[in-house]
């Protein structure tokens, strides 16, 4: 067994516990809370998201695909009171020029916040995956699975940046076993620049009724980042982390594994980000992690034990005016062998309109 299988597997052990950063994420990797109405307030929250995302993947852990169309979330946030608020709307997602049909899903929350903490019941707007990592959560669940129904806790102060989820994403029944992941991630400042920072994602199929699979993938681990200044500000970020899967059948690989994570950012103004990934994984299992980190291919039979995995990657975010943004993702990949490319273009257009203020009480 390799040096740093055993020395990741202990990190793991030690960090598998560690729970989520915050539902909202800037490019920066900065966390802040889910914008709240006024105290007393009824806001209406409109957004239009539109989406290109393209890869050419051609081995047998990531397959090629191109995701392209347009996202709308739109709901009413009531604040009941100064802890309470109810959200109440919808979501829509028209997904190509060739799709006949829109999905539809409704948005109907519960949140409770005071100071650093918001908890959310209900539906879940995820940024950015609850900050989880690739080799975790896929890239491509920002688009395909914007919204979530479950819980949330986010906790973000002074001394730390937390967010736990529970995504309930199938309900059992006599045809159907239930579905739902868990998990986020934790940023703890320690000193100075430095982080110390938390991942976990659980993802389980089951049911006690019904005689049906039950199957379970847990993945995690722990890592730091370190703050500088190379050609502007930029981040270093090393993760250890472990993989366990259990009951599932016909899986090809070992119940145990692990990886080494590497990601370094560059940034030399506020629009520009330059980055590169690096993984060197032995028999790693994240179900709904990105497959060029997993040792298992997409059709559940090819295995390959010993991943070796790297990414080179230019980022370009702008802020136009009043909120709408623009984001270009260019990437360059190199998988074990074989070399790919992918790019991704997204347009954030938010626009909120206040429906009632508070009356101000007179004399």
């Amino acid at each position: 067994m390799r040096i740093y299988k055993s020395c990741l597997l202990i990190l793991f052990a030690v960090g598998v516990t560690v729970m989520a950063q915050a539902q909202s994420i800037d490019w920066m990797g900065q966390t802040t809370l889910a914008p709240i109405a006024d105290k007393g307030a009824v806001e209406w929250k409109n957004q239009f998201t539109f989406y290109g995302d393209n890869n050419e993947f051609f081995e047998p852990f990531r397959v090629r695909e191109t995701l392209l169309g347009q996202q709308f979330n739109s709901f009413l946030d009531a604040s009941v009171n100064k802890d309470v608020d109810f959200w109440a709307g919808a979501f829509a997602d028209h997904q190509s020029a060739q799709a006949v049909t829109t999905n539809v899903q409704p948005i109907f929350s519960f949140v409770y916040h005071e100071g650093g903490s918001q908890f959310v019941f209900g539906t879940l707007l995820p940024i950015y995956r609850h900050g989880l990592i690739e080799p975790m959560e896929s890239t491509a669940l920002e688009i395909t699975r914007p919204i979530e129904y479950g819980m949330e806790f986010i906790q973000k102060d002074n001394f730390i940046n937390l967010d736990s989820f529970l995504d309930w994403q199938q309900i059992l029944t006599d045809v159907n076993r239930e579905i739902f992941d868990y998990g986020g991630s934790a940023r703890l400042p320690i000193w100075n620049d430095i982080t110390v920072l938390g991942q976990l994602h659980g993802y389980h199929v089951g049911g006690e009724q019904y005689n049906g699979a039950v199957w379970n993938n847990l993945a995690g681990g722990m890592g730091l980042e370190v703050d500088g200044n190379i050609l502007g500000a930029s981040t270093l970020e090393v993760y250890g982390l472990g993989s366990k899967t259990t009951d599932l059948v016909g899986y090809p690989g070992a119940t145990y594994g692990c990886g080494l994570y590497t990601k370094l950012l560059v940034c030399p103004d506020h629009q520009w980000q330059f980055f590169g990934i690096s993984w060197v994984g032995q028999d790693f299992m994240s179900q709904e992690g990105d497959g060029n980190y997993n040792s298992v291919g997409t059709d559940g039979v090819t295995y390959e034990p010993s991943r070796t995995y790297e990414e080179l990657g230019v980022r370009r975010f702008v802020e136009i005016e009043n909120g709408a943004t623009f984001d270009f993702e260019l990437r360059s990949h190199w998988i074990d062998a074989s070399w790919a490319n992918s790019f991704r273009i997204m347009a954030f257009v938010p626009f909120d309109v206040t429906v009632d203020k508070p009356k101000e009480k007179t004399n």
